[in-house]
């Protein structure tokens, strides 16, 4: 199977790419620069702008399904994941790709009853603290994502992320109550996003993804 990875270069990214070789994948990973870190032999990397049509091509090219790993970066300024994920949307009709898991987050988009009252408080800090057009950017990936018309798009949108090594005690689900206390390991996330695309239960559908 092959995969293609969009925000190789970060910690979840890493995560990833250790977890999808281990099942077997094959990955095409786009890093903007030459990446300084080793890859594994069975990937090919791609480097190239997330606003050139060509190079977001390349990446996808022959894949069975495309992974979108963007994260905040504590230097980052301008917004970019609404229009790099809108380019890889655009590509994937041109190439009558489908499958597609884009990671988001907990306070991201729309807030349902199984979000609690604390993570709502915090989405309010988030919006004040922080740079401008950060939070409508990420509300605007997802919103693209869904209004995207491919079939196979999944939403991932784990709660707090952290180092913390694997484990198989992952729930996921699109009514899974997150909160306060809830977390998940960027490994565990990456072994979850391995198994839906290995074996696909939530197609269409936004979903959070917790460690218990």
């Amino acid at each position: 199977m092959i995969v293609s990875v969009f925000g190789a270069s970060g910690r979840t990214g890493h995560a990833f790419i250790a977890s999808a070789t281990d099942a077997g994948m094959s990955l095409r990973l786009h890093y903007r620069a030459k990446p300084s870190d080793q890859v594994p032999t069975s990937s090919t990397v791609v480097v190239g702008s997330l606003n050139d049509p060509t190079a977001v091509r390349e990446v996808l090219r022959g894949a069975d399904a495309a992974v979108v790993l963007f994260g905040p970066h504590h230097d980052a300024r301008i917004p970019f994941c609404a229009a790099a994920t809108k380019n890889i949307i655009a590509a994937m009709r041109t190439q009558a790709q489908e499958r597609v898991l884009v990671v988001t987050g907990a306070m991201t988009g729309g807030m349902p009853s199984n979000v609690s009252l604390f993570m709502r408080f915090m989405r309010k800090i988030v919006q004040r603290s922080a740079h401008d057009g950060m939070v409508e950017d990420r509300n605007e990936q997802e919103r693209l994502v869904r209004n995207s018309k491919l079939a196979g798009w999944t939403l991932i949108k784990p709660p707090r992320l952290t180092d913390d090594a694997a484990t198989d005690v992952v729930e996921i689900g699109p009514e899974l109550s997150v909160g306060m206390r809830s977390s998940i390991s960027r490994a565990s996330l990456a072994g979850a996003l391995v198994r839906e695309i290995q074996e696909p239960r939530f197609a269409q559908q936004a979903v959070y993804a917790a460690n218990r």
